[in-house]
């Protein structure tokens, strides 16, 4: 079995040159044995050169989940899923067009969305959960009763862009998408 730490990765993919590990010429080495050990989950039926590309995505995976973590509440794991919830992007491109109350958000939601109304409990921890992450302003207002409106902060818009990005990706590969469901389900049965 070739091992990890003989694959070398392009400082461009897996890190930055001059880090630690880092080889003349701007090439990491893998350090053995985190690399070597996901290597070997990869199995026996795999030649060298497909051993080399899993091993150099491999290093670049671990490289950059060292770099900007592995744990499960780290925001590279946790904002992706947000943003890929079903209320929380929802709400991210309502609040795209401007300030909204808890009642507007909640009722604009109730009349776009096809799951119907979200309870108010749901749209409460959602709204914590963006603004949590800084992707979502909260004020209250000094007027009597107070009011709540709610805004997307700059890192929230620059979040609802790539969002919109990966949306618009989805929207052309819709017909693939579609086909590659219907032959799958044909396959199953």
């Amino acid at each position: 079995m070739a091992s990890v730490s003989e694959v070398a990765v392009p400082a461009g993919v897996a890190g930055m040159a001059g880090a630690p590990g880092a080889a003349a010429g701007g090439v990491r080495s893998a350090p053995l044995d985190a690399a070597d050990r996901a290597l070997a989950a990869l199995g026996p039926g795999h030649g060298p050169a497909a051993r080399r590309r899993h091993g150099g995505n491999l290093r670049a995976l671990l490289d950059a989940m060292a770099a900007h973590g592995r744990e499960r509440d780290d925001p590279v794991r946790t904002v992706p899923a947000l943003l890929g919830d079903r209320w929380s992007s929802l709400v991210m491109n309502l609040l795209a067009g401007g300030m909204l109350r808890h009642g507007e958000l909640r009722r604009l939601i109730g009349a776009v969305s096809s799951e119907g109304q979200i309870s108010q409990r749901m749209l409460t921890l959602k709204l914590r959960l963006l603004e949590r992450d800084g992707l979502v302003a909260r004020e209250v207002t000094v007027d009597t009763p107070p009011r709540v409106e709610y805004a997307l902060t700059a890192l929230g818009a620059e979040a609802h862009a790539h969002y919109l990005a990966l949306l618009r990706w989805t929207e052309q590969a819709t017909p693939a998408i579609r086909a590659a469901r219907a032959a799958f389900d044909e396959r199953q049965g």
